[in-house]
């Protein structure tokens, strides 16, 4: 298996080689040095393998098609084509640049919330299934009225008691079932839509979809591939398959004779925005559709960084109240009715 960041620094690392005057053959010998036993390796073994016998870059890194994809390739072969495999490579490199730092911001908006509520509820399940059963026959011993939180707790006592164990496995396996469905080549298109359309969470799986879009479509007219296939080819590496569904309409509208700007106006396309368009419609005019798209993809990953801080701030303190309020309805349920006793006991 081969991560992210081992193909991001193979391919910076590549054109950085390339760029030094070194020979194709020689720069991945240089490369098959460095690497470290394991996927990566082996895939430069085989690569360096293929070119030494006189295949082309592009053809070799066609054997390994989970690494590089269809996008990758074609940027590749354009490049051994026009004598600027140099220059995309390093297209390529910022693109998986690109890609790699947005991918770690949102990781870095979920990871909070996942850490504090996966804190909870193992502490929340620990509680349940270890200490509420012990206090069960402590209350029901108690000669005074419960509480109504002691007695919901009771019965949540008497549940995890009883079915526990199996409540948590049943959960688990549901959300890996979950899991496994939503990611299905037929149920993955639905899944992304329904994302695109969650109201206060739409705006930000749009703007990560377009920036996206935009960065791929920017670096591979820059690269010199002609729009029309550069669109069949992102409709292939979209990771949003809503959004790859309509980039294939687009692609057909462009294949008939319109102008991306022109199609892109139409209501079924509305996620992108109106300035957007007009800068496309600008580019596609002034002959500068690659920078138009480059410009975007910045413009949408400062849009995905300014919605980042905006849910930080906005549920950073709706966790704390969850975790308060729960932590609020513990301690009155277990302290209430001790209070009770003591108070009759004095009495």
């Amino acid at each position: 298996m081969v991560s992210h960041v081992e193909k991001l620094l193979f391919t910076r690392e590549l054109a950085v080689l390339l760029k030094s005057g070194v020979s194709l053959g020689d720069s991945l010998e240089s490369l098959q040095d460095k690497s470290h036993r394991g996927g990566m390796r082996d895939i430069i073994d085989g690569v360096l393998h293929d070119v030494q016998n006189g295949q082309l870059l592009s053809h070799a890194l066609s054997r390994f098609p989970k690494v590089f994809d269809q996008l990758y390739l074609n940027l590749v072969r354009i490049g051994e084509t026009s004598g600027t495999l140099k220059e995309n490579l390093d297209f390529l490199s910022r693109q998986l640049e690109g890609s790699y730092t947005l991918r770690k911001k949102i990781q870095s908006i979920i990871l909070y919330p996942t850490i504090v509520l996966t804190m909870a509820f193992v502490l929340g399940a620990g509680i349940s299934v270890f200490i509420l059963p012990r206090l069960i026959s402590l209350f029901s011993s108690f000669d005074v009225v419960l509480p109504l939180s002691t007695r919901i707790l009771l019965q949540i006592s008497a549940f995890m008691s009883s079915y526990g164990v199996a409540f948590f496995v049943t959960l688990f396996f549901f959300f890996f079932l979950f899991r496994v469905f939503i990611v299905l080549p037929k149920v993955r298109p639905y899944w992304h839509q329904f994302l695109l359309s969650l109201p206060g969470l739409s705006g930000f799986f749009q703007d990560i979809a377009v920036a996206h879009f935009c960065r791929d479509m920017g670096v591979m007219i820059e690269s010199g591939l002609p729009i029309l296939e550069a669109l069949l080819i992102e409709e292939k590496v979209m990771e949003n398959r809503a959004i790859a569904k309509l980039i294939a309409s687009l692609a057909i509208a462009v294949s008939e004779g319109k102008t991306i700007a022109d199609e892109l106006s139409k209501d079924r396309y509305k996620l992108i925005s109106p300035l957007a368009v007009k800068m496309i419609a600008s580019g596609e005019k002034t002959g500068k559709l690659g920078e138009t798209f480059l410009f975007l993809d910045t413009f949408f990953e400062a849009e995905v960084d300014r919605r980042i801080k905006n849910m930080t701030v906005f549920f950073e303190p709706i966790l704390l109240l969850i975790i308060g309020l729960l932590v609020a309805f513990l301690a009155l349920a277990i302290l209430t009715p001790i209070y009770s006793l003591t108070g009759s006991v004095k009495r």
